[in-house]
């Protein structure tokens, strides 16, 4: 009987299996990773794991800090009242205002023919002694962008000035600078200063030179400028003003040199020469009836 019931099981099992092998098999799920809390409903951010890039900011240069100076002195630098070189700066002040009355002579360029004869101390000087008259006012530029040297003398050297309107970062009425001489302004050379013969030979400088023309009708313009030798600066500025005046040093500058250069300036705009540092001696007349000292 056992023998029966073991065959009839046998039979049983192999049945089964064969019933199985004809039926395909359910795909296995996948294992599943741990349940973290996250929302799979939505997706995933992107995680950027560049750099930080700081965001681009707008190419305006900005201003350099700069000197402010609500007033300059320049009284120190002029010759005294009662002095004899006072005398003859007022003797080149009656040149340049006699000229205006049949010319309406308004700007006056000065410059030397090589650097070191002491023009930006001739322009100081005749600046002064226009201002200091009854009803006339100076507005003194010093566009020599290469030395700078009547900023330098004066302390204005980071100063906005010039060089700053021309490259339109300021507008020119930020950069005149009042002086303890009533009537004598400031304009300075500027801190921006990289290409000179370039800012200066613009139609900024042009403009620049009308627009105070126009906006101050009753002031004298004084341009100290290069010399003529070494740059091209003062032949531009000599187009642009209405009187030249060329300053030499007495036993330095060569005879040829200055007719040469002054060959390349307007005749008709020639003021007249200085001799800077010539000796003379004074009558005893003159010191009799006015002081010296």
């Amino acid at each position: 009987m056992s023998k029966i019931y073991d065959a009839l099981m046998k039979a049983q099992r192999e049945q089964e299996a064969q019933r199985k092998a004809t039926i395909p098999s359910e795909p296995q799920p996948e294992s599943q990773p741990p349940d973290l809390g996250l929302q799979t409903d939505q997706p995933t951010p992107f995680l950027d794991t560049r750099p930080e890039v700081a965001p681009q900011k707008p190419t305006v240069e900005p201003l350099v800090p700069h000197k402010r100076i609500a007033r300059v002195p320049v009284g120190r630098f002029v010759a005294r009242p009662n002095s004899v070189m006072a005398e003859q700066f007022r003797k080149l002040r009656g040149i340049v205002t006699t000229h205006n009355l049949t010319s309406s002579l308004r700007s006056v360029l000065v410059t030397s023919c090589m650097p070191g004869e002491g023009k930006t101390k001739v322009t100081i000087n005749l600046s002064a002694s226009i201002a200091k008259g009854p009803d006339d006012s100076v507005i003194l530029i010093d566009a020599d962008l290469r030395k700078n040297s009547l900023s330098s003398l004066l302390g204005l050297r980071e100063t906005l000035g010039l060089s700053d309107a021309l490259a339109g970062r300021v507008s020119i009425h930020e950069t005149l600078i009042n002086t303890d001489i009533k009537g004598l302004t400031i304009l300075p050379a500027g801190l921006n200063r990289p290409n000179p013969a370039e800012l200066i030979g613009s139609t900024r400088m042009r403009s620049l030179v009308q627009h105070l023309r126009e906006s101050y009708n009753h002031s004298y313009i004084l341009i100290d400028s290069t010399p003529l030798v070494s740059t091209s600066e003062a032949s531009i500025l000599s187009q642009l003003v209405d009187g030249v005046v060329l300053v030499i040093m007495a036993d330095k500058t060569r005879r040829d040199m200055v007719k040469r250069e002054l060959n390349t300036i307007d005749s008709h705009k020639m003021l007249g020469v200085v001799l800077n540092c010539a000796e003379f001696e004074t009558s005893d007349y003159y010191h009799k009836y006015y002081q010296t000292t």
